[in-house]
């Protein structure tokens, strides 16, 4: 089966989701067709509009824009009209709100494949507690195992021992951490301040080569390079 859409979801904010989604949109919006697409769609979800109003500072200083639609927290109809005229020609990132809502459980249930950015602050074993009791919820509605793909975020760069953070997300079915860890850079607060995504602020950089890496690991998951989701 055809990946068509990447949601990063968790009902906890703060935790990085939208700048990665923006940094993951822009960087995979460039190879869509390369995957195999006709076509690539942003949605925005949060009512934060983090994404949305990057996209303006985008095309403010003239890089090409995103492809962005927005649906609030009283569209759902709307939104699942949407997902349902996704065809496989489509690839679609969505970025989730940082909370929990019926928009963005929709948007979890109809993804292939889920990206959940959490830090390593032992607080963050409680905000996963809640997703996962959602992630239960969500799996007897959908009969089967609904799984995220859980990544190290904002990680301070001298840190080594997370183990915490990582014994909880592997005890736990709903969760699959993946081996990439982004660490917290400034780049990432100056390259949106120009509508950029990390690689286009300056490409030899750590937090670049990072993204880059974390890019190489979902086309791989998600089945991105032969056009099929990677059971």
């Amino acid at each position: 089966m055809k990946t068509n859409i990447i949601t990063l979801a968790h009902q906890k904010g703060g935790t990085g989701k939208s700048t990665m989604a923006w940094n993951l949109a822009v960087e995979m919006g460039k190879k869509y067709k390369k995957y195999g697409y006709k076509k690539f769609i942003f949605v925005d979800l949060d009512n934060q509009e983090s994404v949305t109003m990057t996209n303006r500072l985008r095309m403010q200083y003239g890089q090409d824009p995103l492809e962005i639609v927005r649906f609030t927290d009283d569209e759902r109809n709307k939104l699942e009209d949407f997902i349902n005229s996704i065809d496989d020609d489509t690839l679609v990132i969505i970025d989730s709100g940082g909370y929990d809502a019926d928009l963005n459980r929709l948007a979890i249930i109809a993804s292939d494949f889920v990206i959940t950015p959490v830090s390593s602050d032992y607080m963050e074993i409680f905000g996963l507690q809640k997703f996962k009791t959602i992630l239960e919820e969500l799996s007897e509605i959908k009969k089967e195992t609904v799984r995220v793909n859980v990544v190290l975020n904002k990680i301070d760069p001298k840190l080594k021992d997370f183990s915490d953070i990582v014994d909880f997300i592997n005890e736990i079915e709903h969760f699959k951490l993946c081996d990439t860890v982004i660490r917290f850079r400034s780049d990432y607060k100056h390259s949106i301040g120009y509508g950029f995504s990390v690689r286009e602020l300056d490409k030899k950089s750590k937090a670049s080569e990072e993204i880059s890496i974390l890019i190489k690991e979902i086309e791989k998951k998600a089945g991105l390079k032969n056009g099929k989701k990677k059971k």
